[in-house]
């Protein structure tokens, strides 16, 4: 068989090692890859690569995406004719279609087209409905939380509060992770609980019984009361929501007097050596994804849950997100400094 594959959405660590896993697998039973470039928009464009173990292998334990990367919605721009043709012109049986809600949506239309689709799931943001962890969050927080702990210091010999923004635009996994390993005492979610008083009288609070300069953080998904922003949308209708730090920043100098340091972690969090963690992950996704698509399955997420291999249908993936728990967040914001 002829196996594609494509990555879209936000890039990660561990999306490389995937396509190495994925090229091994299917070279020893006898099949072959190719990969598109820059994700749906590769497919619109017939521009592809063929992939193989042996290319693929010096590009392990790389951050990014060696297929490159593009928000393309052929849905919406009305392409999805020449997508079936670039298939169709390359041979393709089966297609693997690596990334997010927004990826996974085109892939789950694919699929109702009569097209064998299989997705995985791949952001930062951890998400994605019907599996347990998605492709890159462990690293991602790594990365946060090494770049955090490695400034905090400097800000309490400055005496500066500290704000950080990290990525999540409509939850809370990778902020929440970040702020539980290292030494914050706030954390804003997009999932609401903590407020910005509440996080401004946290920082003041934490300031009276430590003596010490104080830290929060804030993905950057979050609903500032009285708060009006311009933002601009992607191509899947997504608001680029990154800077809502600096508005914090400025809302808490007002209330304090106090001019905290800002900073905006952005891509830091996609980049970075991938753990073992985020490895073995796309390692079990590869062959995953293989085994649902040599068992004539389609349509599914190739999924991780409760540590078992999971087939869940598009339908229910798509258009939904895997938010924290309220009442487990509200739990893991008591256990802040």
């Amino acid at each position: 068989m002829r196996f594609a594959v494509l990555t879209g959405g936000g890039d990660s660590s561990g999306i490389n090692d995937f396509l190495y896993f994925l090229a091994q697998r299917l070279e020893r039973e006898g099949h072959s890859l190719i990969g598109f470039r820059r994700s749906w928009l590769g497919l619109v464009n017939n521009d592809a690569l063929e992939l193989t173990r042996q290319e693929l292998a010096q590009y392990r334990f790389t951050p990014g995406t060696i297929l490159g990367t593009e928000r393309k919605n052929p849905i919406k721009d009305g392409q999805m004719d020449q997508v079936l043709r670039s298939l169709e012109d390359r041979g393709v049986d089966v297609l693997i279609a690596m990334g997010g809600d927004d990826t996974l949506g085109v892939a789950n239309h694919l699929s109702e087209l009569g097209f064998t689709v299989v997705g995985v799931a791949q952001t930062i943001d951890d998400d994605v409905l019907g599996t347990d962890r998605t492709l890159g969050y462990y690293t991602a927080i790594y990365q946060g939380v090494r770049a955090v702990n490695s400034m905090v210091n400097s800000n309490v010999a400055h005496d500066r509060d500290m704000i950080v923004e990290i990525m999540g635009r409509d939850a809370g996994w990778l902020a929440l992770g970040v702020a539980l390993n290292t030494p914050a005492c706030a954390c804003m979610c997009p999932e609401g609980e903590m407020t910005l008083d509440e996080l401004i009288a946290r920082m003041q609070e934490y300031r009276r019984i430590n003596g010490r300069a104080a830290l929060a953080i804030v993905a950057e998904g979050i609903k500032l009361e009285g708060v009006e922003r311009e933002l601009e949308r992607d191509a899947f209708g997504n608001l680029a929501y990154e800077g809502v730090s600096h508005i914090v920043g400025d809302l808490y100098k007002k209330a304090t007097g106090r001019s905290p340091r800002v900073q905006v972690m952005g891509y830091l969090l996609r980049g970075g050596t991938p753990l073992p963690q985020d490895v073995e992950l796309a390692a079990f996704y590869a062959n995953h994804a293989v085994d649902l698509a040599l068992s004539g399955q389609t349509g599914r997420l190739a999924g991780l849950q409760n540590g078992k291999p999971s087939a869940v249908p598009l339908t229910e993936v798509v258009g939904r997100k895997k938010l924290i728990d309220l009442a487990d967040l509200r739990a893991k914001l008591k256990l802040l400094a």
